[in-house]
C-alpha cells in the first residue's frame, strides 16, 4: 500500500486577483490558529513574453526561500505544530481567512452563511468565538435548525450546503479532533417558497416602467431563458449566435445551448461589439432594489426576487405542457432530480386553477 506523503507544515498558495495576476502566500498553523502571511508577490497568469516568464521565475523562487524560512522556524519550535493544537483554531477565523481566499461563483452565499452563522452563535450561546473541537454534530444540527426558523424554501438547505463546503475543508486540514458532522440531516419541506411569476405577471411587468432599463431587460430575458443572474450578467455578444446562445454557467461550470425565443431576442436589443456585455448590470443588490421597487409598482404583491425569475421560467414551461426532461435540459441541470422540485409547484398551480372555476348551480 502506498504511504501518503506527509503534510506540509508550511504550504505556498496562490489567489487570483481582479487584475488577472495572482498573488502568493503562506499558509502556516502559529499557536494552533491558521495563518494567512500575504508575500506582496505576484505572478503573471499564463506568462507569454520571455521577460513575463523570467519574472515569474524570479518571484517564484523568492517565495519559495520565504517558504523554507518559515517551514525551519515551524520544525525548530518557532511556531507551534498544528497537531499539539488540534482544535484550538478559532473555527470563525478560518472561515474568515477561507472565504478571503475563495474566488468562486457562490463566494457572496458562503459570506452569507458565515454572518447567519455568527448570528446563530450568538443568539443562541452568546459568544462570538468558536474552537474547532466544539463544533460538535449537535452543534451544527441546532444550526440548521436556526437556518429553519430564519429562511422559507430553499434558503436553509442553500446555507447548510456552503457550511458543509467549509467545514469538511476543515476537516481535510485536520482541523477537528473528531467528525463534526451530524448524520442523515432532514430539512422540513425543501421546496421552493420564492414568488413565481405567472405568464400574465411578466406579460404586465413587462409594461411597467422600472428604474433601470438593463434590469427590466435583462430580469425578463430571465423570465424567457431561465439564465441566472451571474451568467445574464457575464452575457457577452460572442456568446450570441444565429438565435442561439452558449454559456459556460458560473455554478455548474456546464455548458449549455439555448435557442432564443421571439421575446429574449427582442430583449438582447441590437447587437454590440463581441467581447463588449449584453447587459452591463450594476450590482446583484443593486438589481435587486431596482426589482423589488418595480414588481411594487406593477401592483404584484409577491417577494419576487432575481432568482423568482428562473423558477417562474421553470414553472411556466412545465404549466406550458412541456415534460421534466426537456426542463432539465432548457435549465442546464446536471441531473433532473435538481428539476423535479418545479413539479410540484406546477401541480400546485394547476390545482388552484381548476379550484378558481366558478360554482355551477344546478
Amino acid at each position: 500500500m502506498k504511504k501518503k506523503a506527509p503534510k506540509e507544515p508550511v504550504r505556498l498558495r496562490e489567489k487570483k486577483l481582479s487584475n488577472g495576476n495572482l498573488s502568493l502566500y503562506l499558509d502556516y498553523y502559529s499557536a494552533g490558529e491558521r495563518q494567512y502571511e500575504f508575500l506582496k508577490i505576484y505572478l503573471t497568469d499564463k506568462p507569454k513574453t520571455t521577460l513575463e516568464k523570467q519574472s515569474n521565475q524570479a518571484a517564484l523562487e523568492l517565495a519559495l526561500r520565504i517558504k523554507a524560512k518559515r517551514t525551519e522556524e515551524v520544525l525548530t519550535g518557532a511556531f507551534n505544530l498544528q497537531s499539539k493544537h488540534q482544535g484550538s483554531t478559532d473555527f470563525i477565523k478560518f472561515y474568515e481567512a477561507y472565504i478571503k481566499a475563495y474566488t468562486k461563483a457562490d463566494h457572496r452565499v458562503l459570506s452569507a452563511c458565515l454572518t447567519k452563522f455568527k448570528d446563530f452563535l450568538k443568539e443562541a450561546h452568546n459568544r462570538d468565538r468558536l474552537p474547532c473541537k466544539e463544533l460538535t454534530p449537535n452543534l451544527v444540527l441546532a444550526f440548521k435548525n436556526y437556518l429553519e426558523t430564519k429562511q422559507t424554501g430553499e434558503g436553509p438547505q442553500t446555507y447548510f450546503r456552503r457550511f458543509k463546503k467549509v467545514v469538511k475543508y476543515g476537516m481535510k486540514e485536520n482541523l477537528f479532533p473528531q467528525y463534526p458532522l451530524p448524520e442523515n440531516v432532514k430539512f422540513k419541506g425543501g421546496g421552493i417558497n420564492k414568488g413565481i411569476l405567472s405568464l400574465d405577471e411578466v406579460s404586465k411587468l413587462a409594461g411597467t416602467p422600472c428604474g433601470s432599463e438593463v434590469v427590466k431587460r435583462a430580469f425578463l430575458f430571465a423570465c424567457n431563458t431561465g439564465l441566472r443572474f451571474g451568467d445574464i450578467k457575464a452575457l457577452k455578444w460572442q456568446d450570441i449566435s444565429n438565435a442561439e446562445l452558449v454559456v459556460k454557467q458560473a455554478k455548474t461550470k456546464e455548458v449549455n445551448r439555448l435557442r432564443l425565443n421571439a421575446n429574449a431576442l427582442k430583449l438582447i436589443g441590437e447587437r454590440g461589439p463581441a467581447d463588449s456585455l449584453v447587459f452591463p448590470l450594476p450590482t446583484f443588490n443593486g438589481s435587486a432594489k431596482t426589482i423589488k421597487n418595480w414588481v411594487a409598482r406593477a401592483g404584484i404583491e409577491k417577494r419576487i426576487t432575481w432568482h423568482s425569475a428562473r423558477h417562474s421560467f421553470a414553472t411556466n414551461i412545465l404549466l406550458l405542457g412541456y415534460d421534466i426532461k426537456t426542463l432539465s435540459q432548457l435549465l442546464g441541470h446536471t441531473s433532473i432530480q435538481h428539476t423535479q422540485k418545479y413539479l410540484s409547484i406546477a401541480d400546485e398551480r394547476k390545482a388552484q386553477a381548476v379550484n378558481a372555476l366558478p360554482d355551477l348551480n344546478f
